[in-house]
């Protein structure tokens, strides 16, 4: 399984266990009496019409709050908002050695109460040789604190595995801990680093070597990446 798929992975899982009692009250217990489906139907409103008592209409905002309430318990009492789109934007190259950028994209998601936003930037070499760079940084903000409990495994491992193909280990990445991959027979390789306890920085390449990879990551300033979030 790629690195990326693992982080993907551990943030959902904590999330959903971060969360799963939102909206609960402790000692709540489910109804063994509940409405059968045909009956709990009839209690919904139809599009444009107004809730009818005891109906069941899911109450998002009272559930985002509540989910915001319990990340910010999370994160020793403080709301965290992530850093905006456009502002992770800002801080991805202009240009790569070699390469120009292509195309640079940020966004910012909020949904439910989580916050998280994201920015993204492609580069193609000058030389038409084919090879190319995708750096993207992704500011898990709110549940931060939650995701942290399976991150901090993970930056605690050291491996180093080795196929006929390929290899994958941890690295040590401008003074952050950090994953690379690297494929030798389609001579592509990614860079997965942790910093600053809440930003995931992946930095993949097609056609490129690793240390070729690594100087193109370089470019990112990941102290003032890190900065941001402070």
């Amino acid at each position: 399984m790629q690195m990326h798929k693992r982080l993907g992975i551990i943030t959902v899982c904590v999330l959903a266990v971060a969360l799963a009692g939102c909206g609960k009250k402790t000692g709540q217990k489910q109804s063994p009496q509940s409405s059968p489906p045909a009956q709990a139907a009839k209690t919904q409103a139809a599009p444009g019409e107004a809730a009818p008592a005891g109906s069941s209409v899911p109450d998002y905002a009272k559930t985002a709050e509540q989910n915001r309430q319990a990340l910010a318990q999370m994160n020793q009492g403080k709301v965290v908002e992530a850093v905006s789109g456009a502002k992770l934007k800002e801080l991805l190259p202009v240009d790569l050695p070699g390469m120009k950028r292509t195309s640079a994209s940020g966004e910012q998601n909020q949904m439910m109460g989580v916050d998280v936003s994201n920015a993204e930037g492609r580069y193609e070499a000058t030389d038409g040789q084919g090879a190319s760079v995708q750096i993207r940084i992704t500011d898990i903000g709110s549940v931060a604190a939650p995701t942290r409990m399976g991150m901090t495994s993970w930056a605690r491992m050291q491996y180093n595995s080795e196929t006929d193909t390929g290899y994958q280990k941890t690295i040590t990445f401008n003074g952050y801990k950090a994953v690379e991959e690297y494929h030798t027979q389609a001579k592509s390789g990614t860079i997965h680093v942790w910093v600053a306890d809440r930003f995931i920085v992946e930095i993949d390449g097609e056609q490129v070597s690793m240390d070729t990879l690594k100087e193109m990551g370089g470019k990112l300033d990941v102290k003032k990446l890190a900065a941001a979030g402070s």
